[in-house]
């Protein structure tokens, strides 16, 4: 039954973004006529038409076409997915437990093979995490220091000496500000991180990403201490409406971030994978696993298989935590001045 709902709410959104798609391009063809008709004047006194209403009734358009054709592509690889599951739960209830698990990694696959921003969009994403906790599981916390301080290539090795070297020299005149932040904030966010599973260390996180600056901005829309996206944010419970941004509040968004943090290691296993998850979305990682089959981050980094910020951006994370309390945070004005410390990007 959820099924055929689902498939029916794939064409019923097909069929209204027709309707309108169709109702808008006429108020713009009236809009444009009327505009046109405008050009004569009736008297020398008339006034000039606005004609400001055209541009931007085509900018609705566009946003409103791409945002039902993303809720037709979601409707629609959701009733996919729920066909492979219910496949696989009646084998699994047969006993054929091979078949289910092949249905199972089937979905999986499919999700992964469907456009980036719907693998994003709330039910394809947590159908996707419900097929992991299936599949893979993964249980306990490693210590952080058995994957993330373990021997690193030279090449890495010298780009995290390269970092620690910025923050303690060149970096280090516009640092104080952000000291001051870690200091006030350190002891709320180890007790959070810690109640959340995840290791203490990684607080550093934050000191790539805004130097704990809760009112930071980037240019793609993430806020806060741990840069959120809005999308991201709202997925862990981070209001926001009017003057309202919980992004922006220290120990609310630090808890999101350790949560956020604690499902990417689930969902990786691995530290370096989840900190390259963090700053490019789920997606793109778990892409390069789908068609090549390498899970470790480094050799990853190697072949060039992520972006290249996301590459740089697990060395300075590395750097961050090797240098612990002595780190002196860099400003957000310094950040484009190292190739490997970019915003964070989210999906």
């Amino acid at each position: 039954m959820k099924n055929d709902i689902s498939n029916n709410m794939g064409c019923h959104l097909k069929a209204f973004a027709f309707l309108v798609v169709g109702v808008a391009l006429g108020l713009n063809g009236v809009l444009a006529l009327g505009a046109s008709e405008a050009r004569t004047p009736i008297s020398s006194n008339a006034t000039p038409p606005d004609q400001s209403a055209v541009p931007i009734m085509n900018s609705l358009i566009a946003d409103l076409t791409a945002r039902v054709d993303r809720q037709a592509q979601t409707a629609d690889l959701e009733a996919q997915i729920q066909n492979l599951i219910r496949s696989g739960n009646e084998a699994y209830k047969a006993g054929n437990f091979k078949a289910a698990e092949s249905d199972f990694r089937k979905a999986q696959q499919t999700i992964l093979d469907g456009p980036e921003a719907v693998f994003y969009e709330s039910p394809i994403r947590a159908l996707f995490f419900e097929l992991h906790q299936r599949l893979d599981p993964h249980n306990g916390r490693p210590a952080l220091s058995e994957l993330m301080l373990a021997a690193l290539s030279p090449e890495v090795e010298n780009q995290v000496r390269t970092l620690k070297k910025y923050y303690s020299r060149q970096g280090r005149p516009t640092s104080a500000i952000g000291q001051q932040r870690l200091k006030q904030y350190e002891p709320m966010m180890k007790k959070i991180f810690q109640a959340e599973g995840v290791p203490s260390e990684l607080i550093y996180v934050g000191l790539i990403e805004s130097a704990y600056n809760p009112y930071a901005r980037s240019p793609a829309g993430a806020r806060g201490i741990w840069q959120f996206v809005p999308d991201t944010g709202r997925r862990y419970g981070l209001k926001q409406h009017g003057p309202v941004d919980d992004r922006q509040d220290p120990e609310r968004s630090t808890r999101a971030a350790a949560q956020y943090l604690h499902d990417l290691y689930d969902l990786f296993g691995d530290w370096p994978l989840a900190l390259a998850a963090y700053n490019a979305g789920e997606y793109r990682p778990l892409h390069v696993i789908q068609k090549t089959g390498i899970r470790d981050f480094w050799e990853m980094r190697r072949r060039g298989l992520l972006p290249l910020e996301t590459r740089n951006y697990v060395p300075a994370v590395l750097a961050a935590i090797r240098s612990g309390e002595r780190v002196q945070p860099i400003s957000l004005s310094e950040k484009s001045a190292l190739p490997w410390v970019a915003t964070v990007n989210h999906r």
